[in-house]
């Protein structure tokens, strides 16, 4: 800072002052500040800044994958919103693994991160000790509870498969075959199951035990081009498949109509997240809408109006879903 206050020819005071408390110095004093600084080359010490200031202006958000561009559109939803007040995101990929979420949400707490945005509410008993004793805001995101630690945003996992379900049995399907996520340590995926089921059973229909599969992680097109050849090879075919998750859900749509198997003639084919492509497949994808960015946004709002001081009047925010019907189901 000294080599900043010597180029632009003010003190260190000013100079502490342009980068801390901008708005109480002249803008022309700020500019020759900035264009010292870009001379110059100079990185303020943030972790200087951050024992003064008690903020790190950083917060840490933990997602499953980046593979699906869901969770990279809600990663942008939450960059978005802190950038537009200075505030950078850490970003951590926990790969479905509760234990690599573990080990994120250490590092955020150890970098001293304000809040901490996670998905869904399964964690291992340590992270939800760490959790619970975090200094900021915790925003659990991608399902509903009445069990979260602090904040929520998301939505009706259940609900929205159960809904797209009597959708399906709505049209006549009967023999549905459903595809979902890793279950283990995966309260979404378990949720979306438990969803399907019940609409099954409120129906009378059972489901037989080979039309339940789940997708490994990661969770791939190719996967779901695997298990949708399982699916029609088996001794019973079905007449639909609920694919849990949208990536496989367009493999298995490719995988069929590479083998000539028509859709939904043959088999009707339902998503779940409508990515940007499905509307744009060969057989336009029927799906369950989520609003990623939004849910992105609303979170990093929460986050931004309790470092304020705000009193968070809607703690649990559920952003809804949609039905998106096409010409797959």
């Amino acid at each position: 800072m000294r080599d900043v206050s010597e180029k632009a020819g003010l003190s260190l005071i000013t100079v502490s002052r342009a980068l801390r408390q901008p708005e109480t110095v002249q803008p022309d004093t700020r500019d020759k500040v900035m264009r010292a600084i870009d001379e110059i080359g100079y990185v303020p010490n943030l972790m200087a800044r951050s024992l003064v200031s008690n903020r790190s202006n950083m917060i840490g958000v933990v997602v499953p994958i980046l593979t699906s561009s869901l969770f990279a559109d809600f990663a942008q939803g939450v960059a978005g919103v802190l950038q537009r007040h200075n505030i950078q995101m850490l970003l951590g990929v926990s790969q479905r693994s509760t234990l690599q979420e573990e080990e994120a949400v250490r590092t955020f707490i150890a970098r001293q991160a304000d809040a901490i945005i996670v998905t869904g509410f399964t964690h291992t008993d340590t992270c939800r000790k760490m959790l619970a004793g975090f200094h900021g805001p915790i925003v659990e995101t991608w399902n509903l509870s009445d069990k979260a630690i602090d904040l929520s945003v998301g939505y009706n996992n259940f609900a929205a498969a159960a809904d797209m379900t009597r959708y399906l049995l709505g049209k006549g399907y009967r023999e549905i075959a459903m595809v979902g996520g890793a279950f283990e340590n995966n309260d979404q995926a378990t949720d979306r199951r438990d969803g399907f089921l019940s609409a099954m059973a409120e129906a009378g229909r059972k489901v037989r035990p080979e039309f339940i599969l789940s997708v490994p992680n990661p969770t791939t097109i190719q996967s779901g081009a695997d298990l949708m050849m399982r699916l029609l090879d088996g001794p019973v075919r079905p007449d639909a498949v609920f694919f849990q998750a949208e990536l496989p859900a367009q493999g298995a749509m490719m995988a069929c109509l590479s083998r000539g198997i028509r859709i939904p003639e043959d088999v009707a084919i339902a998503g779940f997240g409508d990515l940007s492509l499905s509307a744009l497949l060969p057989v336009p994808m029927t799906t369950v809408r989520i609003r990623a960015q939004d849910m992105g946004e609303r979170a990093a709002n929460l986050v931004l109006g309790r470092l304020a001081g705000k009193a968070s009047s809607n703690a649990g925010q559920d952003i809804g879903y949609d039905l998106k019907i096409r010409k797959s189901a």
